[in-house]
């Protein structure tokens, strides 16, 4: 009697090792996929934020005419008042504003005017990766008028935006941040890019946005 007990215990255990085996191989293949999926969705993110598709998303939707807005500083360590009210002045002048972009034989052009003021030149738009972030940018290539960062900017010979000479980070660059949805447009002169707790941030910048016309 006692060596049929004994078996039963046994069976009982071996059943017992062998749905807690179950459960823990079914735990690890829920993990397993759970790691797989999270994989694919960062694989999936990072394609769709490739320099290539960016830069081309961001250049198809460009493309039109766009007229001015308005012209306004980004959060910086410079007063605040006084570089908003520096902004909102020289966006008065930037009224009449109007640029256009668009492409012709493979290559893309900007051209705008603002009075009797006319510009014509080529543009391309660039990514620069700041961990696993492409950030897009905008250069000008002026052939006539001046060039499109002084005139958005009012940049001074000395490459200081607004005359802010105080601002850290709003020199002059080749290179303007860009961002564009279907009915507005927002160029950057930026301040310097730095680290923060919830990615890569540009610290300071002044911005220049527009409204698309429609044909």
């Amino acid at each position: 009697m006692m060596r049929g007990i004994g078996m039963k215990i046994l069976i009982i255990f071996t059943v017992c090792v062998l749905v807690f085996a179950g459960c823990t191989s079914v735990e690890y293949q829920k993990m397993q996929a759970e790691r797989d999926q999270l994989l694919k969705n960062y694989e999936n993110l990072r394609e769709e934020n490739s320099e290539l598709k960016v830069k081309d998303r961001i250049t198809n939707t460009l493309l039109g005419k766009w007229r001015f807005l308005s012209l306004e500083m980004a959060e910086s360590g410079v007063t605040q008042e006084v570089a908003e009210a520096k902004a909102a002045l020289y966006a008065l002048e930037l009224k009449n504003l109007a640029l256009e972009f668009f492409e012709e034989k493979g290559i893309y052009h900007y051209r705008g005017k603002r009075g009797g003021t006319e510009l014509f030149g080529q543009f391309t738009v660039i990514t620069v990766r700041y961990g696993d972030e492409p950030f897009p940018f905008i250069r000008f290539i002026r052939r006539t008028g001046p060039e499109v960062e002084k005139l958005l900017f009012a940049a001074s010979a000395d490459g200081r935006a607004l005359g802010l000479s105080s601002a850290p980070g709003l020199d002059t660059a080749r290179d303007m941040s860009i961002s564009v949805t279907p009915d507005r447009l927002y160029l950057t002169m930026h301040g310097q890019m730095q680290s923060g707790p919830t990615g890569w941030v540009q610290s300071g910048g002044v911005r220049c946005y527009f409204e698309r016309v429609e044909e």
